[in-house]
């Protein structure tokens, strides 16, 4: 079992800190290391409060490494950033060249997820990980794989243009 170990001392300033603060979530993550140091199982606490079994366990973890300052919450942006593109778009967006992209100011003919990353806080004025980036892909089910060469062009009908050729490409030759 585990149990919030709290020294004499420690047991004291819990209490006051129980009834000083105001903030009900602060209040909270003290009254669990408060109520775990006099018995109460995680199982009882996880029925008594919101947080589910494993974050209480978080929190006495947190304590134990830490005190009252480990316990603190750490800030967050929320929850992770978005891409703002569809399956479509990213798709015309790989087939790119990144030195087609002045604000990225590379010479690169192939795409990592760095140039990516780049990409994104330059012309969305977003910023993601290459993680994000990845799990975005994996989601639209594009691959990323090696980067193979691609032929670009900074003509801009040259996707009209590409298109029409693979159109070509697939059309029945006379006689066949």
């Amino acid at each position: 079992m585990l149990y919030a170990h709290v020294s004499p001392e420690s047991a004291r300033i819990l209490v006051q800190e129980l009834s000083q603060t105001k903030e009900a979530k602060w209040y909270q993550r003290v009254k669990i290391i408060h109520l775990s140091s006099q018995g109460k199982t995680v199982p009882e606490l996880a029925g008594l409060f919101e947080p589910c079994a494993a974050t209480i366990r978080d929190y006495i973890h947190q304590y134990h490494a830490g005190g009252l300052a480990g316990l603190k919450a750490d800030s967050s942006d929320g929850a992770p950033k978005k891409i703002p593109l569809t399956k479509a778009e990213w798709d015309e967006l790989l087939r790119r060249s990144p030195s087609q992209f002045d604000r990225l100011d590379t010479a690169a003919r192939n795409w990592s997820q760095g140039l990516l990353v780049n990409y994104f806080r330059h012309y969305y004025e977003v910023i993601v990980t290459q993680s994000t980036i990845s799990k975005c892909l994996k989601r639209l089910g594009i691959r990323w794989n090696r980067g193979a060469l691609k032929v670009t062009s900074p003509d801009p009908l040259y996707t009209v243009k590409r298109q029409r050729i693979e159109a070509l490409k697939k059309k029945p030759t006379p006689g066949h």
